[in-house]
């Protein structure tokens, strides 16, 4: 049986015209062939590929393929909406299928939108129907319908972030930036959701300790973090914020119901949830972020999870 190898080269011509992009490494995951669409998608040059530099997304594809429960990896920094795709050929080597991910994007985007906008007309209809004849029952509909205004708005700028990240259209200015500061401020804006599940907050960052970074981009990886950490713990627990094991690393703890292994390398993916029926007004989009910003800043974010325990989530960044 011929090598996948031989095959590629065999076919290139054929592959050349397929609608999406591949790419081939050896089991030692050096770039060994790919075909003319990857060019066009991923907007780089044949000498750099011969090179075996893989452009923008060189980290971001060697990634995936260092970490062997990651199947899967949208890719940010480009004009397209792009995901990438692993598989492990029979003689070891790794076949990267690159495809365009609009479809798909819209279809998830189009059913998070219809939840809230389906509550909100229900509730709308209901006060037409005579509800708002109950002072009462029409003051509660009002208040569902604000809070469903809101998260609708949330979740339309979330999605508005993840597109710029994805397009490297988000611009930055990095700099050093004072944690202990950035983590108040989260927690100050947060503190009213955790009284709710009388979790309690801790910023154990000392006064001088920085991270370095684009500090608009940086807040929002610290409030998402400490919202997710939140929402996915029990009533009582506790959420705090430290120095990681290196310097310009950061940790966000919480004493929460944990993660699954299987569900570690997913978190990250747009829509997904761990648990739906314990992620108290989660769109599926804050750990997204999380990963796409930490990506841009060329930083890594390590889990550490155990059922029932908790989840450590930390963040990695360059110090310059």
């Amino acid at each position: 049986m011929q090598d996948m190898k031989v095959t590629f080269e065999l076919l290139k011509n054929y592959i050349g015209e397929l609608p999406f992009g591949l790419f081939l490494f050896d089991t030692a995951k050096k770039l060994i062939s790919w075909n003319e669409t990857i060019i066009n998608l991923l907007e780089i040059s044949d000498e750099d590929l011969k090179k075996n530099h893989l452009g923008f997304v060189d980290r971001q594809i060697h990634e995936m393929l260092d970490t062997e429960q990651m199947q899967e990896k949208d890719l940010i920094g480009l004009s397209k909406p792009l995901k990438a795709k692993k598989v492990i050929t029979s003689d070891g080597n790794i076949l990267v299928i690159i495809v365009e991910t609009v479809q798909e994007a819209i279809g998830e985007m189009s059913h998070e939108l219809r939840r809230p906008i389906t509550n909100i007309k229900t509730l709308t209809e209901s006060l037409l129907l005579g509800a708002k004849n109950d002072p009462e029952m029409a003051q509660r509909f009002l208040e569902q319908i604000n809070g469903e205004t809101d998260r609708l708005a949330k979740l339309v700028n979330q999605l508005l972030n993840i597109s710029k990240i994805k397009s490297g259209k988000l611009s930055q200015e990095k700099k050093k930036i004072n944690l202990k500061n950035k983590t108040d401020e989260a927690i100050k804006l947060l503190q009213s959701i955790a009284d709710k599940s009388k979790t309690t907050l801790i910023n154990e960052v000392p006064d001088s300790y920085e991270i370095f970074g684009d500090s608009e981009q940086l807040e929002h990886v610290i409030q998402n973090l400490i919202e997710n950490a939140i929402k996915y713990s029990l009533e009582g627990s506790k959420v705090t914020v430290r120095p990681g094991p290196i310097s310009g690393s950061f940790e966000v703890v919480d004493t929460g119901i944990g993660i699954k292994e299987s569900d570690i390398q997913k978190i990250f993916e747009r829509f997904y949830r761990v648990d739906r029926t314990k992620a108290k007004g989660s769109s599926g989009l804050g750990l997204s972020i999380v990963k796409n910003v930490i990506d841009i800043h060329k930083g890594k974010i390590d889990v550490k999870s155990k059922l029932g325990s908790g989840s450590s989530f930390i963040v990695y960044l360059p110090i310059d």
